[in-house]
């Protein structure tokens, strides 16, 4: 059979125009020796429920055509055994729409005179044809169209979509509405005259296109149960008006979606009153020759009218009237006030009095002379239209229990006179509301004293070879004498004298003080003591040594004038529960001496009122210890040849004494020893602190181990072969102190469930090998504290297969004369023996085999793959037919 190549095929469809939702065919048509036909959508062979070949696969149909999943590009091949060709690209262009149309986003109402574009939209291929109508007339052919808004463009727009080629038309509709600007509104109201407590009402009156009312009071929305609104608003009626509360401003506003108006701001005049009638800013009462203004007042709208009656008889017609105060002028005054517009009439009235001038009044007493202790009286005299009598004492009011006024307060009475309290000066004082008079002060001499002597503020104690002067005051009126006695002998008759200390000075002193005029007497007395310097003291202690947690005494010792001991600790006073000092202080005891509280120094000083002195500084030196040893900056396990150095230490006082034990056996007698490690040098290390002066010994122990060098491990496997999806076991085979043993897999440690290690981690097992996963390398670690070393790498040989045998793409046909090669693969470890069979006769023993083609090559092929290790056996088929001319 001999073939010729093929021409280019081309594709012929069903119909001139692809519409979508409709089948469409497409045939591929060409001529020559044609053994197959292939169709390619987008490069790759059609699939789908909706793509339908014909059995000789030339004609492809399109069931229900989709303007997106159709397009293509289409592509037919033609083929025979030695010769293909393929068709130009055919690409769909799917006629669809229109779909919904849709007029764009834009409102549905306008105010005039405004440019508004309608568009619409309407997917469709090829693009729809628009026309629009407005109230069912035509007035565009376009998607879009532009208006300048009137009043004539109001009503109902609608869109027309056409696709002449599908023959289907869409709709789309929007009314429009066309606002005009409002007119300025006007209030009308429901009375001419707006009167309190009365209802009235306010309409807004305007034309238009209104859409609703507003209403503004002071230009907030109106509010209250006393304000309402008609339904529509357009009517606003007030409850019994009030003066304050409605005055408005008031405002109505029309509006509608685009414009808005006000009416010029409405206030209210509402009539009232009038109120109660006020006689303001006047007193009851006048001196004579004051300006008297009476002013009424009364809130009313429109303003009240007023009449004024003094005593009954009219003396003025307006609000205000003034006169000259006389005693003709005191009686009542009535004002009245009228609102002509209301008919309403309020009164006030108003009692005045006048008043004449006082004359100055004298203070008359009841004794010539005023004694301390004795009462005493003085006596307001005065004549005129007197209200009222007032006493100062030093200028403010009397008070006090031994200060007594007559029921007139005209007089005024002291009991038991002071020296202090009663001098005064004394005033009274005559008023009525208009005037006053005071009298000229008056002041009290009060005869008194001597009172207590007292003796100057100084100190009783003095040091030897002071100035010391001895005061003595004794109040008294006239001024007292004075006389010193020093232990009764007189010293001095001044009241005040010197001396320069001595101790001849130390004694009692006594001061007399004497008034001749009263025959009085006070003494007074003050005893000195002068002290001279003090020597200084020295410690001493109650034992030679101070150990901790015995008790310790130490004494202050000093002779003198001594009247206070004192102790001080690091230069502050002794404090605690462990520190008690004698009665006297003398003595200070430390109860349980500590090393860190108790060293001191310790300081005890005398004093005296005038001179102090101090010991010297004494520093307790505590023994105590040893306290617990302990073995430090050493660890507890060394490689071998390394330097061990272990010290002992145990605080002490004085310093401790070392002894080391090794395993029981004395090795060292100083705290610090070192050796180079080996094997012999591990075991027990015990370190013993001891003080001789305390009798105390500490011990403290330390095991240390000692680690030699590993060896290399090595790795044993459970089996010779690692075979595919059997079990493989690898253990780590080392001597030596091992702690741990570690494995690396690729050089990481192993992870996965398959994997698994024995509880030592010495095994590891793999479950179920594969070829690719289980490789390796694998390596195993032994480690300790010092030491570590690795097994070299093992990599794993997995064997496997043979897998699927499979023959090399060659054709199934050929022409006699052809040299072809039979070509068998199958994946193996190790690589598989092969076998060629031609229908059952053996005709080659290796992979790949070649003939020249005849009619005997006609028939079946068998490849056999074996693999002796794992005993599998894998088979695949080929058929030639050759053909001769």
């Amino acid at each position: 059979m001999i073939y010729a190549p093929v021409s280019k095929p081309s594709i012929v469809t069903s119909n001139i125009t692809a519409v979508e939702t409709k089948d469409f065919s497409l045939t591929c048509q060409a001529t020559g020796q044609i053994h197959a036909y292939q169709w390619f959508i987008n490069g790759v062979a059609p699939a789908g429920s909706r793509i339908q070949l014909s059995p000789d696969k030339r004609t492809l149909t399109l069931s229900r055509l989709t303007r997106r999943d159709n397009k293509g590009p289409y592509e037919c091949e033609i083929r025979n055994p030695f010769y293909s060709n393929r068709s130009d690209p055919f690409t769909l262009d799917v006629a669809y729409g229109p779909d919904i149309a849709t007029i764009d986003h834009i409102s549905d109402q306008f105010a005039t005179g405004i440019n508004v574009t309608l568009s619409c939209v309407a997917d469709s291929n090829p693009p729809a044809q628009f026309t629009w109508l407005q109230n069912g007339q035509s007035v565009s052919n376009s998607a879009s169209f532009s208006i300048i808004t009137s009043l004539n463009h109001i009503g109902n727009y609608t869109c027309i979509a056409t696709n002449s080629f599908t023959g289907l038309t869409r709709s789309a509709n929007k009314t429009l509405m066309i606002y005009a600007p409002l007119s300025k509104p006007t209030i009308l109201t429901s009375n001419n005259t707006a009167v309190e407590t009365k209802d009235f009402s306010l309409t807004c009156n305007a034309t238009g296109q209104i859409h609703a009312y507003k209403w503004f009071i002071n230009g907030v929305a109106p509010a209250g149960l006393r304000i309402q609104l008609s339904p529509d608003r357009r009517t606003l009626t007030l409850r019994s008006l009030t003066r304050s509360n409605n005055k408005g401003p008031y405002v109505c506003e029309i509006e509608n979606p685009f414009y808005s108006n006000r009416n010029d701001p409405f206030t209210l005049d509402v009539a009232y009153g009038p109120d109660i009638a006020t006689i303001v800013h006047s007193p009851d009462e006048y001196p004579t020759g004051a300006n008297i203004t009476l002013s009424c007042v009364a809130d009313s709208n429109p303003a009240a009218q007023f009449t004024w009656l003094h005593n009954g008889q009219p003396v003025s017609n307006s609000a205000t009237f003034s006169i000259i105060a006389s005693l003709s002028d005191a009686g009542t005054y009535t004002c009245t006030a009228s609102n002509s517009f209301t008919g309403l009439t309020r009164t006030a009235t108003k009692n005045i009095i006048i008043y004449a001038p006082v004359s100055k009044p004298t203070i008359v007493t009841s004794n010539i002379t005023a004694v301390e202790t004795k009462d005493f009286s003085l006596t307001c005299q005065a004549t005129g239209q007197i209200h009222a009598y007032q006493w100062f004492i030093n200028g403010v009011a009397p008070a006090g229990n031994r200060i007594q006024l007559s029921p007139d307060k005209r007089t005024l009475t002291l009991s038991r006179l002071t020296r202090r309290d009663n001098k005064g000066p004394y005033e009274c004082e005559i008023r009525n509301p208009f005037y006053s008079n005071r009298s000229d002060p008056f002041t009290l001499d009060v005869a008194y004293g001597p009172d207590i002597a007292t003796i100057d503020h100084i100190s009783d104690q003095f040091a030897t070879g002071i100035n010391v002067t001895l005061s003595c005051v004794a109040d008294s009126n006239p001024p007292a004498q004075f006389t010193w006695l020093q232990n009764g002998q007189s010293v001095s008759n001044s009241a005040s004298f010197s001396i320069i200390t001595s101790l001849n000075h130390i004694g009692n002193y006594t001061c007399i003080a004497t008034n001749s005029f009263t025959g009085l007497t006070r003494t007074a007395n003050k005893t000195l003591m002068i002290y001279a310097p003090l020597s200084k003291p020295t410690i001493l202690t109650s034992n030679n040594t101070a150990v901790e947690t015995n008790d310790f005494s130490m004494t202050c010792n000093a002779t003198g004038q001594i009247h206070g001991y004192k102790w001080f600790i690091d230069g502050v006073a002794p404090a605690g529960r462990r520190i008690q000092l004698s009665p006297d202080r003398r003595t200070l005891t430390i109860r349980s001496l500590r090393r860190s509280e108790n060293k001191g120094p310790y300081v005890c000083e005398i004093e005296n009122p005038f001179y102090r002195n101090r010991s010297d500084p004494f520093t307790l030196d505590v023994a105590y210890g040893p306290d617990i040893a302990t073995i430090v900056h050493s660890a507890n396990e060394y490689p071998t040849g390394a330097n061990i150095t272990l010290s002992c230490v145990a605080d002490s006082n004085p310093a401790a004494q070392f002894t080391w034990l090794q395993n029981g056996q004395r090795i060292s007698n100083s705290a610090t020893f070192s050796v180079i490690a080996s094997l012999s040098d591990a075991g027990t290390y015990t370190c013993t602190a001891s003080n001789l002066f305390t009798g105390l010994t500490r011990t403290a122990t330390k095991n240390i181990t000692i680690y030699a060098p590993l060896s290399k491990p090595t790795i044993v496997t459970s089996n010779i072969t690692a075979v595919e999806t059997k079990d493989f076991s690898l253990t780590c085979q080392a001597t030596g102190q091992i702690h741990a043993y570690q494995w690396f897999i690729n050089g990481v440690a192993p992870a996965g469930s398959r994997i698994q290690l024995s509880p030592d981690k010495r095994t590891l097992t793999l479950s179920r090998l594969t070829r690719r996963d289980n490789k390796g390398p694998y390596e195993c670690e032994i480690q300790n504290p010092f030491s570590s070393n690795r097994s070299d790498p093992f990599p794993l040989n997995v064997t496997y297969g043979p897998d699927i045998a499979t023959i090399d793409h060659i054709s199934d046909q050929f022409a006699t004369g052809i040299n072809v090669t039979l070509s068998c693969v199958a994946d193996s470890n190790p690589p598989a023996q092969f076998t060629w069979l031609q229908n059952g006769q053996s005709v080659s023993n290796s992979a790949s085999f070649s003939i020249i083609t005849s009619l005997n090559h006609i028939g079946n092929y068998t490849c056999i793959a074996t693999n002796s290790f794992t005993g599998l056996t894998r088979t695949a088929n080929k058929t030639l037919m050759i053909y001769g001319e």
